[in-house]
Formats: structure tokens, sequence, C-alpha cells
């Protein structure tokens, strides 16, 4: 009886907290005048249509009135969604738009956005964000807001126009670009947003509170609704897109120059099979545009984490999310999948000959699968990689789910497979639960075991508290996925404390505390570690913070670090830093972190500093500098370097260019890629890329370098 009670309470406070929806409505004008993308909202559908004009802020004054006056009208036709911003501003000469790159920092300038959650379960959402300049950035948003895939790349259209009342922007989104459950009239969930960046305002329709800081904008339960989209197409389309690519490349191996010519074609395709599900299919995929990894220092025993970067794996990569820590900030302790362990062995390429990809929705279920099979390459085998991800929707804004995984190579006995099932629930807009577990099995016995994670993450006005406990037997194994270690029993505790002053040019100041305790499944101690610190923001959006840790770490084996060993051993460790950042809107910003403490069983001295220059609103700088001094007591005082520089032209946004060089002296190599990338018509472009790298061992010695050019072209029927 008191289980029923129990979840009776839930239920309720699940079906009363989370109707943060308000009684806001839009409704859009259909239209049958042709609507030309020029910044200037002139066509007289737009004067006949609903404006709204009422926005609050979240910041500085949460609950006031938006400071500039801020109109939004919405037109639709049966191909695309139209929505028109009037940004009014008293002082049109300070707007701040200096940013005209693809997915750029776009959050450093004035700038607005749109919410569309097409489903209207405040799950999932599309977020589109632009300038004054018409710069573009989207992000396919899963997970209630918890996962952001901000590579995502929809085809839609943006002019942006500044005047001497202010500024405006007109956006043309394609219907066949979003997935929606079609109906003869269709209710979507929507918010609107503006962002001031000279006095550090924002400001929506449906107010996010000042709690949820910046994330909360993209969480789709803060939204009004778009009513009355009627006769609009199906989304159900074909698209092909092949490539051709041709070039020379030039490496060394074993002291011979080896000179090859670069010929290849391929095929990317994408079928609408509803309106809500979509097949994408690969033929010799191809990334030969995609950056290179940031250089990094290892200064650890486990293996550093690098982010996705291949268009293929990140679209829809949200739906595919399962493990420890998913939608944090920083590298997961555990994730069941990550797509890099699919073609890139030992930091190498391995050629990806083909696969596809299902993703989309049916009903109250959200369904993923992915095959993908790589060549042979050296050693490696053929290998084939395989994912079934599926979530069901529960009460208002909760999902349960399961996800399989299977990596085969040569199509015979050797495999390694990982099957578990997830609980995201959220019975409050400021309180979130996971709960997961996974087992691995292969047929080698060393390699089954089972993993399981429970996290529980609140917060108000003031306070953030986040505790989590994570289980990772010693025979777990996750070959499609990243684990920093695994036989542990992990409990983690996060919370901070941060009050609003707007006094004496202060805004914020904060407080916090963190702490961890680690155990093997013998239950012996094999970690701890506390942090507390501080933090300060000022009016001018300048900020700094202070933290001091004090840690313990049972080394089992040593390990190397550059040309230093650190021994087995039990250590004690206590470290201070100090970071501080100036307000990144401004023409010239900087980021830098100092530490000081020891380091195993002796000390360490590391700065970091990261700087941008924007030049002109198309020609932006980027510096990057890490710096290590380590001092143990078997070698003489060693340093380890990293450089890195990224320059960045825009003549406008369509046409970029990007010089990105490196350099790791730990690492004895440094590269330096060049891009340039035209997008001559919509979902089409031409690509020139050159790749370098060098040993630096004893020197600076070319080592291979890669010159190549790739066009696509989009077929859409």
């Amino acid at each position: 009886m008191r289980h029923r009670i129990v979840l009776l309470i839930f239920a309720m406070i699940a079906a009363a907290n989370l109707n943060v929806e308000a009684n806001k409505k839009i409704k859009p004008l259909l239209t049958r005048e042709a609507i030309e993308i020029d910044g200037h909202l002139n066509e007289e559908a737009w004067s006949q249509t609903q404006m709204i004009d009422d926005f609050t802020q979240q910041s500085p004054d949460e609950g006031q009135p938006i400071t500039e006056r801020t109109e939004v009208r919405m037109l639709y036709d049966t191909e695309k969604l139209y929505i028109g911003f009037e940004c009014y501003d008293s002082q049109p000469d300070k707007i701040v738009a200096n940013e005209m790159r693809r997915d750029g920092q776009l959050w450093q300038n004035d700038n607005v956005y749109i919410m569309l959650d097409t489903y209207g379960d405040k799950r999932q959402c599309f977020f589109f964000r632009t300038n004054a300049l018409g710069a573009l950035s989207d992000t396919a948003v899963t997970d209630g807001g918890e996962n952001l895939n901000g590579s995502w790349d929809c085809i839609w259209e943006v002019a942006g126009r500044q005047h001497e009342k202010g500024w405006t922007v007109e956006i043309a989104i394609p219907f066949n670009q979003l997935r929606f459950k079609k109906n003869d009239s269709m209710v979507w969930g929507v918010n609107f947003g503006r962002n001031i960046q000279r006095t550090n305002e924002t400001s929506q329709w449906i107010q996010v509170p000042r709690s949820q800081s910046w994330p909360g904008t993209y969480h789709p339960i803060y939204q009004g609704k778009l009513t009355g989209l009627q006769g609009v197409a199906s989304p159900s389309y074909f698209d092909a897109k092949p490539y051709l690519l041709g070039g020379l490349a030039r490496n060394l191996e074993d002291g011979d120059w080896q000179r090859t010519t670069e010929r290849d074609l391929g095929l990317d395709m994408k079928y609408g099979i509803t309106s809500n599900l979509t097949l994408d299919l690969t033929l010799n995929t191809d990334f030969a545009q995609v950056e290179a990894d940031q250089e990094e220092v290892n200064l650890t025993r486990f293996s550093l984490y690098f982010p996705e970067r291949r268009d293929f794996f990140l679209e829809g990569s949200g739906l595919f999310a399962f493990g420890a820590g998913i939608g944090d900030f920083g590298p997961p302790p555990l994730s069941v999948f990550y797509s890099r362990s699919i073609g890139i062995e030992d930091e190498r390429e391995v050629r990806l000959l083909g696969g596809g990809k299902l993703t989309g929705k049916v009903g109250a279920y959200s369904v993923g699968a992915l095959n993908m099979t790589t060549a042979a390459s050296g050693e490696i085998p053929m290998t084939n990689f395989s994912v079934l991800r599926m979530q069901r929707d529960i009460l208002s804004d909760s999902t349960v789910g399961f996800i399989l995984t299977n990596r085969q190579s040569d199509f015979g006995s050797d495999y390694h497979r990982n099957g578990g099932i997830d609980l995201f629930f959220r019975p409050h807009d400021q309180w979130r639960m996971r709960a997961m577990t996974v087992g691995s099995w292969s047929p080698d016995p060393e390699e089954r075991d089972m993993a399981w994670y429970l996290s529980n993450n609140w917060r108000n006005k003031y306070f953030r508290v986040n505790a989590s406990y994570l289980d990772i037997g010693p025979q777990f194994t996750s070959k499609m996925g990243f684990m920093h270690r695994r036989d542990i029993r992990s409990l983690m505790l996060d919370t901070d404390y941060e009050i609003q002053i707007n006094r004496y040019g202060v805004r914020d100041v904060g407080t916090g505390f963190a702490g961890g305790y680690l155990l093997d499944h013998d239950n012996n101690l094999i970690g701890w570690e506390a942090r507390i610190g501080g933090n300060m923001l000022l009016e001018s959006d300048d900020g700094f913070s202070l933290n001091v840790q004090r840690s313990f770490d049972r080394v089992d084996e040593s390990f190397s670090v550059s040309d230093a060993e650190i021994p087995a051993g039990d250590y004690e460790m206590n470290q201070v830093s100090l970071r501080g950042f100036t307000e990144s809107s401004r023409p010239f910003a900087v980021f830098g972190r100092a530490e000081y403490g020891d380091y195993f069983h002796g000390n360490r001295v590391g700065i970091s500093l990261d700087s941008q220059w924007r030049m002109t609103y198309q020609l932006a700088i980027e510096t990057r500098y890490q710096r290590n001094w380590i001092n143990l007591p078997e070698i003489d005082l060693f340093t380890t370097n990293v450089v890195g520089a990224r320059i960045s032209y825009a003549l406008n946004t369509r046409f970029f260019t990007k010089l990105y060089t490196q350099w790791n002296d730990s690492a004895e190599r440094a590269s330096a890629n060049f891009l340039l990338n035209y997008i001559y018509r919509p979902g089409s472009d031409f690509y020139l890329v050159y790749d370098q790298a060098w040993d630096t061992s004893d020197g600076f010695h070319t080592h291979d370098w890669t010159v190549l050019s790739k066009f696509t072209y989009l077929f859409s029927l």
C-alpha cells in the first residue's frame, strides 16, 4: 500500500509541476505570396499576421520586461516556415555583430533564437540561432535539453540587416528539414529569445528561470504553442549527395618518401520514410574536410576523450547517448556507444566501406539503429559495428529505454556486445534523476560483467546539488564505448550556491564543494578527492574563480609521462587553481588558468592561455598555449608545451576559409590544416584541403602532406 501511495505522489508531482507551458499562442498566417529572404519584412503578409512582443528577462533582472522592444511574426506556406524578428535598439551603434561563420559563437553577439518542439512532447526540439549578419547556428536537442548536438546542420535561409532603429532578420526553415507527426492541423511547442550583449541581457517569450542559466534555453518544457499549421507538405523525401575527391599525398615511411594520387568517389543518401522517420545510407564514406583533433598533453594514466567531428555520426547522435554522466560537461566516465570507435584505430583512420542509420520517432517510441562496416587494414580485420537504441516516453517528461551494441570482426566468432536499460525521470522542472544498468559479453569470459549508475540532480534559484553512484565490474568491457577505468565503485557529490549581487560592479558571487570517494570491488580504497572554491562574475561579464583541492590516488602499476615514470604507490596531493576570463563579445577576449600543487611524488606548475581576436566581422584569430613545469625526484625539471592557432575568414555566410596549426612537444609532432569551404548552393559544397605534419623530435622535419579537393552535389527528389 505504501508503495502505491509513493507512486501516486510522484505522478501528481510530475503532472502538476512540469506544466510550465504558458498560455501563450502564436498562429502563423498561411501565405500564397512569395517570400524573399532579404532581411526586409516588406511583403504584405508580414503586416497581416499575428505579432508578439511580450518578452520577459531571464537575466539580469529576472521577471522584468525586456529593455529593448522585440517583435516576432510568423508565416508559412506548404513548403517552409518563415520567422521575422524586429529587434529595436536605442543604441544601434553598439550592436555586437562580428561573427559570420556557420555554427560560430553567436552567443557572443547580439542574437535571436527559435526553439521548435515539433512533436509537442517537451523531450526533443530543434534550436536555431542567428545574429544581425544572418549567420547560421543550429542544434538538435534530445533528452529534454540534456543532450545538445551543435554539429547538426539544417538547410535553412537567413538574411540580417542593421538599420537606424536596430536590426532585422528574416528566416525560412523548410518543413522537409524537420521531423514531425503530420496532422490536418498541427500544434507545436515554440519559444523565442533575444540576447543583448552589451548589457548581458537575455529574454524569452516564455521565460526560462534564471537558475537554469543558458542551458535552460534549450529545454523544451519552456514553450508556448504554435497552432494552425494546415496543408503542410509531408517531409517524406529522398536526397542523394554524391561526392568526388581528388588530390595528392606524400608521406615518409622507413626513411623513404612515398607519393600517392588520391582519387575517390562515394554517395550519401537520405530518405524520409515517414514525416518523423529518416533513413541515412552511406557508401565509401569520406571525411576529408573534418578538422584535426585538438592536441592535448595526457598527464594521467587514463585515455583521453576526443569529441566526434564526423557529420554522419553527429546527426541524431543524442538518441544514441547511453551511459554515466551523459549530458554533463566534460568526458563521461562511461559511454556505451562512442562513435569514434568506428573507423579510428590507434589514432589511425580505417576506411569506412559504408552503412546505414535509421532515426526518428514512432508514436511514443524514439528509435535509432546504426550499422557500419570498416575495411581490413594491416592486422585489423574487416569489422562490423551495430547499435540499436530505443526510448519510450512515460509521464510528462520522462523516458525508459534500452541499447544493444555489437562489434564483430570478419563476421565470425570474434565479437563483443553490450546491452542495457536506462531511465530518465523528471518529476519537476528543477529535479532530474537517471538510472542505468548495462552488461558486456564476448567469447572471452574475462570480458563479461555488469555496470550500473544512479544520479540525482536538483537545483533552485540559488542552490544546485548533483549526487551520483557508479559501479563498473572488474571484467566489464565496452569496445564500442568509452570508459576511464573499470573495477570501481564511485560516489560523487557536487554542489554550489550562487547569489545575485548587482552592486559595486559585481553581478554574481558563488561558492561550491565537490567530492568523490572511490573503492574497488574488494572494498579497498583507491582514491578520493575534495574540492572547495568560489567565483565572481562582474557586471562587465569579466570573471574569475579560485579552487583548492586535496586528493588521494592509488597507482597499482607504474606509467610514463613524457620521459618520466610515475611509480606504483599511494599519493596524497594538494592543488590550488585560479581561472580568469574577460567578456567574450569584445573584439579581443582572453581566457586563462594557472595551477600549482603536488604531482604524485613531485610537484607541477601549469598555465593555459587562450585568446580570441575578432579583427573584423569577417576575420578572427584564436590562439591557445599550455605549459607544464613538472619536477620529480628521479629526473630534472621537465616541461610540456602545446601551442595552437586558428585563423578564420568568412567572405560571407557561404564562403569560409580556415588555417589551423598546432605543436605538441611531448608528442614530438606539429601539424597544419587549411580548409576552404564554398557552399555554392544549399546542401552542396566545394572543399579545398591541405594538411601537413612535421616530426619535431629533432627540429622540424616534414613527415607527410596531403592536398585534396572535394566536390558534393545535393539532389533532392
